[in-house]
């Protein structure tokens, strides 16, 4: 294959252990949330469960749910072009030669991200890098292309 041959575009889907992780945790959130709600603790002393924790609760499986139809269910997609993150609660497209700037950042209790700034109006788009082999999109930031190795 000679290096001006176009290559297959790759697909990083989300490693399985974060899906799980993000699904569960959304789904007890809620639960949790629609179970103090519902005011199913049989101890009445305890009414900050049915008035404060049911909004706080909700609204936290809420933002993990998000998460997981965002991120987790998506697919990145690296090829000649760019790269693509496409999943059903929105669709990203960045070429390489549009990448302003990028930067890996730790996360305190997660998985580190990857903010990159792009375009012409410089657009801020945050990648988790829940992915298999993210690396290689970091690969490709940092060449400004397809990943070759």
């Amino acid at each position: 294959m000679s290096p001006d041959d176009p290559l297959p575009p790759l697909v990083l889907r989300c490693r399985p252990g974060f899906f799980v992780l993000y699904a569960a945790s959304s789904i007890l959130l809620l639960a949790g949330g629609t179970a103090c709600l519902a005011g199913l603790d049989p101890d009445r002393s305890r009414a900050w469960l049915t008035t404060v924790a049911p909004p706080i609760l909700l609204a936290l499986g809420a933002a993990t749910a998000y998460f997981v139809g965002r991120y987790c269910l998506a697919r990145l997609i690296l090829d000649d072009e760019g790269f693509r993150l496409i999943g059903p609660l929105g669709r990203c497209r960045v070429s390489w030669g549009s990448v302003v700037r990028w930067e890996r950042r730790r996360q305190r209790g997660g998985p580190a991200t990857l903010r990159i700034l792009h375009g012409p109006d410089r657009r801020l788009l945050t990648i988790p890098l829940i992915y298999e082999e993210s690396a290689r999109l970091e690969e490709g930031l940092e060449q400004g292309r397809f990943p070759r190795d």
